[in-house]
């Protein structure tokens, strides 16, 4: 069963004009629509997710050179 990308509900297809419909908010896509709508979204939560990694590994690279003695740091 396909999920809605605007509300999550569940799509039907109907075969009388060939479109995926959402049975909660009546959003009416093709199948390679549907496909193109889903596959934006993830590229674009991808994009947030290596926004997250690059604010781990900051935060890592902060803890490593806090944990440092004042020598080291002067070096590093």
């Amino acid at each position: 069963m396909a999920r809605c990308p605007e509300c999550a509900g569940n799509m039907k297809f109907n075969p009388d004009n060939r479109h995926m419909v959402c049975s909660s908010c009546g959003l009416s896509l093709t199948r390679s629509e549907l496909d193109r709508y889903w596959y934006r979204i993830r590229n674009e939560r991808g994009s947030d997710a290596d926004e997250v990694q690059k604010a781990k590994n900051r935060r890592k690279d902060w803890l490593d050179w806090y944990s440092k003695s004042k020598d080291e740091k002067k070096n590093y």
